[in-house]
């Protein structure tokens, strides 16, 4: 049965994958690769206002009357709430920050961050656990993370490089207060809006999963090759959610339903999800950057592949995986098609069910950049 639209937006999905329970009655048949893994301590604060950042007035390039004066969105006073100078608002029942409210679409609550160490989890045994930079740099490399998230990549970089300066920026304040002395975190900080982070002064910047967060990536780009030494790399880490499978047709899926809907979604709200690594190498090319090396990596959604390295894969993006499905429909299917709840719930149940199933061999892709920015002008 082929995905159909309702008169009032809402996907219409295969009717025998409707029948399962809301979020909690969707559970994984497989191990849990958490148990016996090293990751971080579970976050004791269920609200991630409670968490603090490590920053400096004095070197803050701007604070919130600069973010004030420069177009910061207006924000609705009946569902924000503000700890400080930080709003905060709740989409049904999660907690999203307010800072230039929906520049960024999912949550940062509790469950949100331990989500996004999941996907750092991922990605470090997708690339085989071989470190966490691909690009040469000094011993003391200022080293910068855009959309640093809880910041777990950051403390990661500074904790193995002691002599580098990490420095992590987001929106949201959802870092660690405490953390190596060689890293800091700045927030709440738009990457898309001016930044004076020093031109010309860093060694590496590194991006992970900005995909549904960015309006113009050739902006971005370009701020990040100013900011960067001649010489320096930029990194930038991907997953095109798009469902593929090579041996059967995903078209009257709900998997291929909602990720449809989810494209859509985001398209309409001038931040794409969807990636196209096409697009992103010509972008980066035009900003300046060479030597780019793009590398990609499959991304089983379950267990079903024979070899042991890509079952581990497999286990940790199923897990990560099957917690994005709400996140990632939540607000912005509530904004965009105006849907309740309840078909929310019941449109993610059918996916997760659909991910849970070891018969549909599906995988997603990792893509994984480096762009170096001339080591001299070719002007001169």
């Amino acid at each position: 049965m082929a995905v159909a639209s309702h008169n009032h937006g809402e996907m219409v999905l295969p009717s025998h994958n409707l029948h399962s329970s809301h979020f909690s009655g969707i559970s994984s048949p497989y191990p849990d690769p958490r148990n016996g893994a090293h990751l971080p301590m579970p976050r004791k604060n269920s609200d991630a206002r409670a968490l603090s950042v490590v920053t400096s007035d004095s070197d803050r390039d701007h604070d919130d009357n600069h973010w004030a004066e420069n177009g910061s969105p207006a924000m609705d006073p009946s569902d924000i709430k503000s700890t400080g100078t930080h709003p905060w608002h709740r989409v049904y029942g999660r907690t999203y920050q307010g800072f230039r409210k929906w520049a960024y679409f999912l949550p940062c609550d509790e469950i949100e961050q331990d989500r996004l160490d999941i996907f750092h989890k991922v990605i470090t045994e997708a690339r085989h656990g071989d470190g966490l930079l691909y690009s040469p740099h000094p011993p003391n490399a200022r080293i910068m993370d855009l959309g640093c998230g809880t910041g777990i990549w950051a403390l990661d970089v500074a904790n193995k490089f002691p002599n580098a300066h990490v420095v992590g920026i987001d929106l949201a304040p959802i870092q660690p207060p405490n953390g190596p002395k060689n890293c800091d975190f700045y927030s709440s900080f738009d990457y898309e809006s001016l930044w004076e982070m020093g031109e010309d002064s860093w060694d590496i910047i590194h991006m992970q999963m900005g995909s549904g967060s960015v309006v113009s990536w050739p902006s971005l780009y370009r701020r990040a090759f100013s900011h960067l030494r001649p010489g320096a790399w930029f990194e930038q880490i991907e997953i095109d959610f798009e469902p593929r499978c090579d041996d059967r047709s995903l078209e009257s899926t709900a998997l291929s339903g909602w990720y449809r809907y989810l494209k859509e979604a985001t398209q309409r709200t001038m931040r794409p999800l969807a990636h196209s690594s096409r697009d992103t190498v010509s972008c980066l090319q035009e900003a300046g950057f060479t030597e780019i090396d793009h590398q990609i990596v499959g991304l089983p959604l379950n267990p079903w592949h024979h070899d042991d390295q890509e079952k581990k894969v497999a286990r940790w993006y199923n897990l990560a995986f099957s917690e994005s499905i709400e996140p990632f429909s939540l607000a912005v299917f509530s904004r965009v098609y105006e849907s309740s709840l309840d078909y929310i719930q019941k449109t993610t149940d059918a996916v997760k069910h659909e991910a849970f199933n070891n018969d549909l061999h599906v995988y997603n892709i990792l893509h994984m950049y480096r762009a170096r920015k001339p080591v001299a002008n070719p002007s001169t």
